[in-house]
Parts: C-alpha cells; structure tokens; sequence
C-alpha cells in the first residue's frame, strides 16, 4: 500500500500486441516429436505466436505501446519514463527502451530496460509506481516485449513448445488522472545461483558467443526439467496469500498470472481452494511470452470485461534467476 506523503498511482491505459503468424501444435509435430495431445494435457497451449523477419522487440512493444497511449488518451511527449522488460533486447545496447521511444516519438522520455526474464514486467511496474508515487515521473510507459523464437532450440521439445513472441504495455499515472487501477503495492525477489533451472548459456561476457557456442547450441535456451514447476507452483501460492490476505480473499476480483503453464495454474488456484475462473488465462493461444505475458493477459482481461470494478487484480510473476514477484491493483 502506497504510504502517507506518497503520490498515489493507477493505470491510465493498457495496449498489447501479437504477431500475425500462429505456430500450432500440429505444426510442432513436424518438426520435433510431439504431438497436440501430449503438449495440450502438460502445459495447456494449442498454439504460439511468431514474429516476423524484422519483427523484433523494439518494433512489437512500440505497437503495444501506442495502442496502451491510446487507451489513456495521452501523446506520447506527455510520457516522461519508458521501462522496458525484456530478455530478448533488439541487441545488446542501446536499450530497446530507446527503440521504443524513438518508434513512438516520446520526446521527453527517458528510459531503461529491464532484464529479469518471466519477472521482468511484474519487476518493471513496481519500479514504475516508485517513480510516481516519489514525484520522479508523472507519466511512465511499462513495456513488456519478447521475440523468444530467437533463442528457442525447435529440436528441443522441453521448450520450444512452451513458447511465443508478443508484447504488451501499461501507462502509469498519479491515480487522479488514471482513475482506475490504484496500486496498493508489490514485491520484487530473486535467489541467485539457479541458473541450471532456466538459462540460455552463452550470448554474454562469461561465454561470448563465438562459432564453439554456435555449434553447440548455447546460445538457446536450456530448462531443467520439473524444477521449474515445483517452484512455480509453490511460488504462485506464497505470493497471492501474501498480497491477498491482508485485504481478505472476498476482496479478490480477478488474478492475472505470469502465463506460465495452465497446469501450473490450476494447481496452483486448487492449492489456495479458489475456483479455475478467477484466473485469467489466454495462455492456450499465446504460450508464455515471459516478460510480455502478464501485460498481455492484462490487456485482453480488462478489454474483454473480466476486471471486477472496485475489486482486487493481482499479477504474479516467477522466472530464471530464480527470480519472483507480485502487484497488486484495486480496479
């Protein structure tokens, strides 16, 4: 909850964008063994989107972007901050924060990115609302934006079904202007030295990528195995009853996770004896989009009438490093 002398924050617009090009199961049983059945029943996905050639992070959240500036009927001079999560940046500097605001013409804007895989949108708001409720910014951009199939391995069938490219955005404003969506607060966790959870080796300054990297695949990204879906489970638990409780569980409206797995989120919401429609989820047509999943979800919920008016919306989010997080908003 945002303390005394502190600028309260809302979210004045919401935005998304997905690829045109659809990647089904059927069309990932060509190319790895699989099949629709055995990816449908482990992660609840039919199918991903795909970028183009030419479309990367930059280009998707700056559409994203614009459509959330739309939404809060503001220009975007009127935008002071541009945070950007992604783990797949245009390169590695500049920021894409500053493709994103070149795309859009936010002249007054200034910007970073942020770096913390599935976490990153969820860490990149609450970074955000710090800003306003400080006095920092009036107006901040909040992209979430992905081009995973760049750093898939589509002979690996433990991860290349799991993913897709998207992007999604949030402007946040002082909650006077915005009138809607009022951030009560969040939480930004990591534990380090778990890397061999969830990683992509190579690309970096500990094994730059090099033609040995390149034949062996490092630069792909590499999962292991079932750990991951014991800590998201557990993980998704502990921070909806840590945001939930002290408000009181009839206060929840809606829970707009990290799209991780709808496995994962079933067990999750039977863990906590909520019912399976309190959890929004459109995970079965995007896949999970890492740090653009949450604003994704965000935007199709609220467009398609699923935040309760007057009730709570809570994001978790869990991803590589280990790294975990929450934010909570009453709409």
């Amino acid at each position: 909850m945002i303390g005394p002398n502190l600028i309260p924050v809302g979210i004045a617009g919401l935005g998304s964008y997905s690829p045109k090009r659809i990647l089904t199961n059927w069309d990932l049983e060509q190319i790895v063994e699989t099949s629709d059945e055995w990816i449908f029943q482990r992660t609840g996905i039919r199918e991903r989107r795909i970028a183009e050639d030419g479309e990367d992070s930059g280009k998707m959240g700056a559409v994203a972007a614009l459509r959330a500036l739309e939404d809060a009927k503001l220009s975007s001079d009127r935008i002071d901050l541009i945070l950007c999560a992604t783990t797949t940046p245009d390169k590695p500097f500049p920021t894409t924060a500053c493709h994103i605001q070149n795309a859009i013409g936010a002249k007054n804007a200034g910007g970073f990115d942020i770096n913390s895989a599935c976490s990153g949108f969820v860490f990149a708001f609450n970074t955000a609302a710090q800003f306003i409720a400080t006095g920092m910014a009036k107006r901040v951009l909040v992209v979430g934006t992905e081009k995973l199939s760049t750093i898939l391995n589509y002979e690996d069938r433990n991860t290349c079904i799991l993913f897709g490219d998207g992007a999604g955005a949030m402007v946040l404003s002082p909650l006077d202007e915005a009138g809607r969506g009022e951030y009560l607060g969040g939480s930004i966790q990591t534990e380090g030295g778990k890397d061999d959870v969830l990683e992509v080796p190579a690309g970096g300054s500990t094994l730059p990528t090099d033609k040995r990297v390149l034949e062996a695949g490092l630069n792909k990204m590499v999962m292991g195995g079932n750990r991951v879906y014991r800590f998201a489970v557990s993980t998704f638990v502990k921070l909806v009853r840590q945001a939930v409780e002290p408000y009181g569980f009839e206060q929840l409206g809606r829970i707009v996770p990290h799209q991780v797995n709808q496995r994962i989120i079933e067990s999750a919401l039977e863990k906590l004896d909520l019912p399976p429609e309190t959890a929004f989820s459109n995970i079965h047509k995007f896949g999970n989009t890492s740090a653009a999943s949450v604003p994704m979800a965000f935007d199709e919920a609220y467009r398609e009438d699923c935040l309760i008016k007057g009730k709570l919306a809570c994001s978790v989010a869990f991803g590589a490093g280990l790294s975990w997080g929450h934010f909570l908003v009453r709409w």
